[in-house]
């Protein structure tokens, strides 16, 4: 995705964002799981439906997209984030800075909960070394994440895309396509 938006980006950008996104992915999947298992019945879908709503309002504060589409894009938003980091600030829906300001709330604060309530999960589970290993990767993987971000973040800087289009939506004013892809 970042290479189909970024056209002079190299292979190293793309694959240290893959590895980001991996990083991203399991954080996301495992903290939510455990914290699933330990808030049922409800937990999880409260979690879900204010990470929402914090994304709308997101949407509703930075006002790049219409409110009737941001319902839209905030869907996505609350499993992962699938904008291209190479996008200018004002493009996309939810800001990253945001947008991972956001995320680590949230994984401090679901992390709080699994902490406090991890000794119902000893008295109640019998074979814990599976439930210990789904903590320790939910763990690791949010520290791949925050370690490989502020890297493939910098580089996503230098590389962001340009503004060169005043108006997608008037005939002839296209022209700035063919101009400069760096806003450097």
């Amino acid at each position: 995705w970042e290479q189909k938006v970024q056209f002079r980006t190299s292979s190293a950008y793309v694959a240290a964002v893959a590895v980001m996104r991996a990083f991203e992915i399991a954080s996301r999947a495992l903290t939510l799981a455990i914290f699933a298992g330990l808030t049922h019945p409800y937990g999880y879908w409260w979690a879900l439906i204010l990470d929402y709503g914090v994304m709308l309002f997101l949407i509703v504060r930075h006002q790049s997209v219409q409110f009737t589409y941001g319902l839209f894009v905030a869907l996505p938003l609350v499993l992962v984030s699938l904008e291209p980091l190479v996008w200018r600030r004002e493009d996309h829906a939810v800001p990253k800075d945001s947008y991972y300001m956001v995320r680590i709330f949230e994984f401090v604060v679901m992390w709080v909960l699994i902490v406090h309530k991890q000794d119902a999960v000893d008295a109640h589970i019998d074979s814990s070394s599976t439930w210990l290993g789904c903590e320790a990767l939910a763990l690791i993987s949010t520290l791949g994440l925050y370690v490989t971000l502020p890297f493939v973040w910098r580089v996503a800087r230098r590389h962001e895309l340009s503004r060169d289009v005043a108006d997608w939506g008037e005939d002839g004013v296209k022209e700035g396509l063919h101009g400069d892809l760096y806003s450097d």
